[in-house]
């Protein structure tokens, strides 16, 4: 992950509001990244965006009566076309919640929540830096660890 580059732009006088943009290279994995830089930029929560190619990626759907994700991987040259999502945390851990539609050459498309995507060529992602800190906490009903709002 050392290959990862990142600059912060200040939004006014103050850190709230910061926006991180964030360059992956080939080989760096999207959640581990992200994960490495919410700890070194002590990032409370953002909102996550970003384009790029990957040749590995694990898609998925969660299923509610089974509570469990159906995976669908994918190992080829593939665009991301859009990847959002949230970094928050949980416990004392960074937690990343991301979806991404990805692109085939004949410009078919999948989509779903990544499980894990590594770069081929370049990831460029845009964070949106929330001042409040973004709590995950299990979710009895689904078994998920879901944003805890109160």
């Amino acid at each position: 992950m050392a290959r990862m580059k990142h600059m912060r732009a200040r939004s006014g006088d103050h850190p709230d509001g910061d926006i991180i943009f964030v360059r992956l290279h080939p080989g760096d994995e999207v959640h581990a990244s992200l994960q490495e830089l919410a700890r070194l930029e002590r990032i409370p929560s953002a909102s996550v965006s970003g384009i790029g190619a990957v040749n590995q990626i694990v898609l998925a759907l969660f299923e509610p009566s089974t509570r469990r994700y159906l995976e669908t991987a994918f190992q080829e040259d593939l665009e991301i076309v859009s990847m959002t999502g949230t970094l928050g945390w949980l416990g004392d851990a960074p937690a990343t919640h991301l979806h991404a539609v990805v692109s085939r050459a004949d410009c078919t498309t999948a989509g779903g929540h990544i499980m894990r995507a590594i770069v081929s060529v370049t990831l460029e992602i845009t964070l949106i830096v929330g001042d409040l800190r973004l709590e995950r906490r299990p979710d009895p009903d689904f078994g998920l660890n879901l944003l805890a709002l109160e």
